[in-house]
């Protein structure tokens, strides 16, 4: 049988593997990957806060550390890139709010008929 340590370290490995994933497909621009990933992540981060208080696990905490770091970071990025989409997606219902506002201009009344060219001569 597993000792609570070995537990923790073996739910460490396989976070830390996740998080690794989670960054290649942020970098890859793979955002619902990288949030499914965070997602498959979250059993193991419940499973291992509730282990957090046993004192073997001290030796641990280096561990838990870099794993947090690169986490956090991962999340910082998604945070940015959801408000460079926001910003996006504002400049977008700006121009089509403004092609809206012309459009009327550009159109013809619905009895104008097509217009015919004659040659001169």
């Amino acid at each position: 049988m597993e000792t609570p340590v070995q537990m923790a370290a073996r739910l460490l490995t396989a976070l830390d593997e996740l998080t690794e994933q989670e960054g290649m497909y942020l970098r890859g621009g793979y955002y619902d990957l990288a949030v499914e990933t965070r997602q498959r992540a979250e059993p193991l981060v419940r499973r291992l806060t509730g282990m957090a208080g046993l004192p073997a696990l001290g030796e641990l905490r280096s561990q838990v550390a870099a794993v947090l770091e690169h986490s956090e970071r991962h999340a910082a990025f998604l945070r940015e890139k959801l408000e460079e989409l926001g910003a996006e997606i504002r400049r977008i219902d700006q121009a089509r709010h403004r092609v809206a506002q012309v459009a009327p201009a550009y159109s013809r009344s619905p009895g104008a008929g097509t217009p015919h060219f004659q040659a001169a001569g």
